[in-house]
């Protein structure tokens, strides 16, 4: 099944030459046999990207062909039409996209799969991204000198080792600490990738995951499920003097802002900020009271909603913001990424 429901143009996330980049939306968990409301208040935004941070369809099938067909329904959403007229949209995958819940390298149709993801996100036919395992892929928005924006898109499914169940289910979800070194959320290309890519000069960096990266309280799905892999990336921004990076993540039907302080025993040097935006249509995960030692400001949303980073370069600070399916504001913090002297 092709995707001729809709004409989906500027997928590959170019944008014109030196134009900074300063408003960018994000979400998640978007159910195509549910009603999409949302969309009409991301576009009233004006983002210049939009960024799909996983479930961006529901398919959890080995069946490409019900796969395809869940994207052309996501396609011929009037909505979602508008949003394409509006920016381009850049997308990683989680395990409802991927075709597996919770699913790893062991999903047997991880290969197909990526195919379909690459046929309706219209992956560029040049990116390396097409040619190898995965889904990985980047791109670098140059708005001149001080004003250079890196979006990391990572893979958390292709090559992702098993998980360990708790002996009895916590409340706040199943899964144990898999402290196995030779178990890896990423795989040793997608690692080397990272590392060179992470050397490039940028004056921002935000990083999709589709997973949640900072949290280590809630059992649900998370980097922290491979502690080793989560100090592995927190080691790798230090030895890379990145700067303060912010990672975007979905999964949990639920949104929050997220801070590593300096003072952490895992601190890069820096800050480190998370926000998480999920889900579109999804929501009422994450329950009342879940801990969450990095998380700022106002408790878990748990109703609809979808992120934006408002960035100025100016004064240096990226705003990180929840809103709700009627485009109010619920939640905002501030996320300084250039030193004071340098503002």
């Amino acid at each position: 099944m092709a995707f001729s429901v809709v004409a989906l143009t500027g997928l590959s996330g170019s944008l014109p030459a030196a134009e900074p980049v300063t408003r960018i939306a994000l979400g998640s968990c978007a159910d195509q046999d549910k009603p999409q409301p949302i969309w009409e208040a991301i576009v009233a935004q004006q983002p210049q990207l939009f960024l799909f941070l996983g479930d961006n369809v529901y398919a959890d099938t080995e069946d490409m062909g019900v796969m395809r067909a869940a994207y052309a329904k996501l396609a011929a959403i009037p909505d979602y039409q508008k949003l394409k007229a509006t920016c381009p949209v850049l997308a990683v995958w989680d395990d409802h996209d991927y075709g597996v819940n919770d699913g790893g390298a062991d999903f047997a149709m991880r290969a197909e799969a990526k195919q379909v993801f690459d046929e309706f996100f219209e992956t560029p036919a040049d990116s390396p991204s097409r040619t190898r395992e995965g889904i990985y892929d980047s791109r670098l928005y140059d708005g001149g000198e001080g004003k250079r924006l890196q979006i990391l898109m990572l893979d958390t499914r292709y090559f992702r080792g098993p998980l360990l169940l708790l002996p009895q289910r916590s409340e706040h979800g199943p899964y144990e600490r898999n402290p196995d070194p030779a178990v890896t959320m990423l795989g040793g290309a997608q690692w080397a990738w990272l590392e060179a890519e992470l050397a490039k000069p940028a004056d921002l960096r935000l990083i999709m995951t589709s997973i949640q990266f900072l949290p280590q309280d809630h059992r649900w799905e998370c980097w922290e499920n491979l502690p080793r892999e989560r100090e592995r990336l927190l080691k790798l921004l230090a030895a890379k003097g990145t700067g303060p990076v912010v990672f975007l993540s979905g999964d949990r039907h639920m949104g929050e802002i997220m801070e590593l302080k300096t003072e952490d025993a895992l601190s890069p040097g820096f800050p480190v900020y998370e926000l998480t935006s999920s889900g579109l249509t999804n929501a009422g995960g994450g329950r009342v009271g879940e801990p969450n030692r990095h998380r700022v400001g106002e408790a878990n949303m748990r109703q609809r909603n979808f992120g934006m980073v408002r960035i100025d370069w100016d004064r240096g600070e990226a705003a990180l913001e929840l809103y709700d399916v009627e485009g109010r504001r619920v939640q905002h913090h501030p996320a300084p990424f250039r030193p004071a002297a340098a503002q």
